[in-house]
């Protein structure tokens, strides 16, 4: 009977444990389970989250995209800008340089004109004048007032200029020294003319040769 008893003991026994096994064996599995499931979730993201990651990238290449160019245009903008005020430096530029050609074109006009006036026979008493130039030895130069020499000639060359009619056609009524050994006036008039006779005084300009310095109606 006791043996019976104690059989029957050691049989729920083991009964108790197996189920204890059984039961925990359970719970991992359903653990598992729970994990594998989770997990599944939190690493396949749904239709929405999909629509939602695309619709984030495509806005933010959209934004680099707009930022691209928006760069792109400041810096066209920037070159447009450079290149006009270059073009406005070379503009201004070459309106300075035509002005300056302008200006010397005018003033060799004015000189051309002036010669030309004093050519033509008008009287210059005004000036300015400039030395006629000379054959002579500047260095060793002795004022000559011997009819026809070189310098005699070119006396009168000078009182040419002021006068405006040629030497074939003056009337010499004087030509001397007039204070200097490189100074000399002359009174002359024109042949055929109504007799105005004028005083013109000249200076020697080494190898320039002679130039008047003032001139009047005697």
């Amino acid at each position: 009977m006791k043996s019976r008893y104690n059989a029957r003991h050691s049989k729920r026994k083991q009964n108790i444990i197996l189920n204890s096994l059984i039961g925990i064996v359970g719970v991992v599995i359903l653990i598992l389970i729970v994990n594998i499931f989770f997990n599944g979730d939190n690493t396949e993201p749904t239709a929405g989250e999909e629509t939602a990651s695309t619709e984030a990238t495509q806005s933010e290449s959209n934004n680099s995209n707009t930022e691209d160019a928006v760069t792109s245009d400041e810096a066209s903008d920037s070159a447009t800008d450079e290149e006009t005020n270059d073009d406005a430096s070379n503009e201004e530029t070459k309106n300075e340089e035509e002005s300056q050609d302008d200006k010397e074109q005018n003033d060799e006009n004015a000189s051309e004109e002036e010669e030309a006036s004093n050519e033509s026979g008008e009287v210059n008493l005004e000036g300015p004048w400039q030395p006629v130039g000379t054959s002579q030895d500047s260095s060793n130069h002795v004022s000559s007032y011997d009819k026809g020499s070189v310098d005699w000639n070119e006396k009168l060359d000078a009182v040419e200029t002021v006068v405006g009619f040629p030497k074939e056609e003056m009337v010499v009524h004087w030509l001397g020294g007039n204070g200097g050994p490189q100074k000399s006036e002359a009174t002359v008039s024109q042949k055929g003319g109504d007799g105005t006779q004028y005083v013109v005084e000249l200076e020697w300009v080494d190898e320039k040769g002679w130039k008047p310095v003032s001139a009047k109606v005697k």
